[in-house]
């Protein structure tokens, strides 16, 4: 089943494209990241385990998302993306 064109939020839209590697214990992430709207930034998420679906997209407050993503880091797991354009990305500039 094909997503709903009226219903995506990357049509023509910037996005950031980051991978967030995993361990035994937790799957890759793949993560499309829009620009942060209305204190909100929209986000479609696949893993390692989901890596042959749509995604699941979802909505969340940049500062959360850039706390789990900084934790990730922290934890050195592989973020492909230098933490400083990712805080730059969900800062809004």
């Amino acid at each position: 089943m094909m997503p709903d064109p009226d219903h995506s939020f990357f049509t023509g839209d910037e996005f950031l494209s980051l991978t967030i590697g995993g361990d035994a214990g937790q799957p890759s992430r793949l993560l499309l990241i829009g620009r942060p709207r209305e204190g909100l930034v929209r986000v479609r998420e696949w893993t390692s385990d989901s890596l042959n679906t749509e995604g699941e997209d979802f909505d969340v407050d940049p500062a959360e998302l850039l706390t789990d993503i900084e934790r990730a880091y922290e934890a050195r797991f592989t973020v492909s993306e230098e933490m400083y354009r990712i805080r730059t990305w969900l800062s809004g500039q």
